[in-house]
């Protein structure tokens, strides 16, 4: 006689360093998800203030130091982040995950990296399972270049600079000022090289990303408008409308008996 093992099963690949136990549904994993944490998401990051969030004393230490800004002591970091490196595979078992969500991450990463992270959400997708990502719209950055206002109404500071400068601003491939004196923050800054951007797309070089990993049903959606439940529980306004950004869905394609 059969038992019904109804025991959660690890997730991880081998050598993952711990277990991210399934839900009675398949979970949902948000990647790079900073400051946004939602219940209900495996909330992945592999920054170093998501590394430091795990160790309150050795983070107080480094702000002493000096080694960032004491400011960023501030900032609200949940300690529960599953800390990853997303440009090394995801640490998920095949077709185990229900949905993906990345907002503003792959345009950190180089087009290789980013295309690398779509064929691994592929792979950890279950048959119909979603990938959602959003980035910089650079179809709406262009767009400010040549004169329109794809952005609304601008800030004093943005209004005024000029348009070349805007445009390095919005395209963020270096800050204005160097990095972070520290030389401790220089040496990581350029270990992990996360922080600027490396690529960026516009809907029609994002749907070929998604196309090149398998995904079908790829389309540009707007805020809001996807096909995983509870999208606003983690989904910026700031991040997608008024030009911030593009959306765009795919699905994994289930196999034909």
């Amino acid at each position: 006689m059969e038992q019904n093992n109804s025991r959660e099963r690890p997730l991880l690949v081998p050598g993952a360093k711990r277990p991210v136990l399934a839900q009675r549904d398949l979970p949902r994993v948000n990647l790079g998800c900073g400051l946004q944490t939602p219940s209900g998401w495996i909330n992945v990051d592999g920054s170093y203030n998501a590394r430091l969030a795990k160790h309150p004393f050795i983070r107080r230490a480094l702000a002493w130091l000096k080694f960032f800004p004491p400011d960023l002591l501030n900032i609200p970091w949940n300690s529960s982040i599953f800390v990853h490196d997303i440009r090394k595979p995801l640490p998920f078992s095949d077709s185990s995950v229900a949905a993906v969500y990345a907002s503003h991450v792959l345009e950190h990463l180089y087009r290789e990296e980013a295309q690398l992270v779509v064929n691994e959400s592929f792979r950890v997708l279950a048959q119909g399972g979603v990938l959602r990502v959003v980035v910089p719209d650079l179809e709406a950055i262009i767009q400010e270049y040549m004169g329109e206002r794809p952005f609304g109404t601008l800030t004093i500071e943005l209004e005024r600079l000029s348009r070349a400068d805007r445009l390095n601003q919005r395209l963020l491939m270096r800050y204005p000022t160097p990095f972070y004196p520290h030389f401790l923050h220089r040496i990581y800054g350029s270990w992990k090289d996360l922080h600027s951007h490396k690529w960026m797309y516009d809907a029609e070089s994002l749907i070929a990303l998604f196309e090149a990993g398998g995904f079908v049903q790829v389309r540009r959606r707007e805020y809001l408008d996807s096909d995983i439940a509870d999208i606003g529980a983690l989904e910026e306004r700031s991040r997608v409308l008024n030009g911030a950004g593009v959306c765009v869905e795919g699905v994994k394609p289930e196999l034909l008996e």
